[in-house]
């Protein structure tokens, strides 16, 4: 699935590229994720990290941004603890408390 495909199957979410690499697609081995609360615009983000590097970054509601990952060729662990740290964005969001990731 490219970026174009991305952000047609998901209209939910804002969707940034990073990097400045315009033949962007999704890698299905030596990528990240960083996952970001953004406590007063109450969204979450999402941003792939291909190689340490940023890559594209997708901003929304944290549950658009679990759907969308749930598609992507991941391991069983990976997709739980991604849904686990979007679990605790989404709890800082709403109480308005600091996010770290772990």
């Amino acid at each position: 699935m490219n970026l174009d495909e991305l952000k047609a199957a998901y209209p939910d979410l804002t969707f940034e590229e990073v990097g400045s690499d315009e033949s962007w697609d999704e890698d299905a081995s030596g990528f990240c994720f960083v996952i970001e609360a953004n406590i007063h615009a109450k969204r979450g983000r999402a941003t792939v990290m291909v190689d340490d590097l940023p890559r594209v970054a997708f901003t929304g509601n944290t549950v658009g941004i679990r759907k969308m990952l749930v598609k992507w060729d991941l391991s069983r662990s990976h997709l739980a603890y991604l849904a686990y740290e979007l679990g605790r964005a989404e709890m800082a969001i709403r109480h308005g408390l600091p996010f770290q990731q772990e």
